[in-house]
């Protein structure tokens, strides 16, 4: 909500202006010296669009420009208006930034900045006020609600349910919802499956992976170097709960340190992220990205999300797949924990992909976060619609000063 508007300012400056076409994702880790990277290349993440969007080579090309100029954009939106837009999304029918406003002269000021505007109701406060008091209502969890959060493209809010899992209870909150919908006049949709999202630390071994102590296998997300010399990389928060745990690399070999001192990993409300230091003479991290064995690509900067937009992942267990953004900053209730901020794909996943990368346009790869979680639809077994949850890079960046790693395109 808010908070992400906010941020954005914060890291915003690492990104670059223009992403220009995009290259093949995947977990961002840290090289063995003795095993020199091959040149970056495009090709993987290009094919896996082509496959996973269902475009020919030209329609990429097309959509990654109309994307470019999206984001430039965004850029002069947020310039350009005192307050958060109540949504903003990237339309792929037409290939513009739609904005969503409440009134004549911010509509003015979208054209300006070169997007659509639409004319709504509800304002980016309204909405952010009601998910506040449904965060209420949820308290630490009730049975069958899976998450929440802003549905930017219908000015309104979305409730995840699991009616398998349904009790008195969730009939209760559910009400009680449809009451601060109906008070507020802001719509709430209920959408309905028969399972709970769940985060995809997994024992599955393949590609760029890395082994926190003996808790199983993750996935590297992105290089970063900090204060003090620090180099290291990001990964999911639920890969790194155990402090101080030994970081082995995809050879079995000891790269560093994973939540060194107890204050590197989140999984909370506040986010879904940790942090592993890489302290081996025989690691270095790069600004490279890869998956499952395939070609590398480097990461040229970092970039937030955007509704709509086309996206590609890499995980240990999955490799490269593709998909588009279908929501940003919502609640995530994973049984276990309620993790807030995070953002929905419809790029497949699996077990063990957890930390891997998310990235935008092949040629000129921007990071845009971690993989966090996913549903019951991994890659090759699908039993439902595709949904895929990642940690979008800005948070821990600015929490713990941090620079990506980064390279030319």
């Amino acid at each position: 909500m808010e908070r992400r508007f906010r941020k954005a300012a914060l890291w915003g400056a690492t990104v670059a202006a223009v992403m220009a076409a995009a290259g093949p994702l995947g977990p961002a880790h840290a090289v063995p010296r003795p095993d020199p990277s091959p040149p970056p290349s495009p090709r993987a993440m290009l094919d896996a669009m082509r496959r996973d969007l269902g475009l020919t080579a030209p329609q990429v090309r097309t959509r990654l420009a109309q994307e470019a100029e999206a984001h430039r954009a965004v850029a002069g939106v947020r310039r350009a208006l005192s307050a958060p837009p109540a949504g903003m999304w990237f339309d792929k029918t037409t290939g513009k930034l739609v904005v969503a406003v409440t009134g004549a002269a911010d509509a003015q000021r979208v054209r300006a900045a070169g997007a659509v505007p639409k004319t709504v109701p509800h304002s980016r406060a309204t909405l952010t006020a009601l998910v506040q008091q449904i965060n209420r209502k949820a308290g630490k969890g009730v049975p069958g609600v899976t998450g929440w959060g802003v549905d930017e493209r219908a000015d309104g809010v979305v409730v995840r349910l699991d009616h398998t899992r349904r009790t008195a209870r969730t009939d209760a909150f559910e009400e009680a919802v449809r009451g601060l919908g109906a008070r507020t006049k802001v719509p709430v949709t209920f959408e309905r499956g028969d399972r709970r999202p769940r985060q995809q630390g997994g024992s599955v071994v393949g590609g760029e992976r890395w082994m926190p102590g003996s808790d199983g296998i993750c996935s590297i997300g992105f290089s970063v170097t900090g204060p003090d010399g620090f180099q290291g990389f990001l990964t999911a928060g639920h890969c790194t709960l155990t402090a101080d745990q030994p970081a082995y690399g995809k050879d079995g070999t000891r790269m560093g340190i994973s939540n060194e001192g107890g204050r590197h990993s989140v999984n909370d409300r506040e986010g879904d992220f940790g942090l592993v230091g890489v302290d081996q003479p025989d690691w270095i991290v790069s600004s490279y990205v890869a998956g499952q064995g395939g070609t590398p690509v480097a990461v040229t900067g970092s970039q937030e999300g955007l509704v709509g937009m086309s996206i590609c992942r890499s995980g240990q267990s999955s490799g490269w797949h593709c998909g588009e953004i279908t929501r940003v900053d919502q609640t995530v209730d994973y049984g276990n924990t309620v993790v807030e901020g995070l953002s929905f794909t419809n790029a497949c996943s699996a077990p063990g992909d957890s930390g891997g990368s998310y990235v935008t346009q092949p040629n000129a790869p921007m990071a845009i976060g971690m993989h966090s979680g996913g549903g019951a639809a991994t890659c090759g077994n699908f039993g439902g619609a595709t949904v895929t949850i990642f940690q979008p890079v800005g948070e821990p960046l600015a929490k713990w000063n941090l620079k990506l790693k980064t390279g030319s395109p």
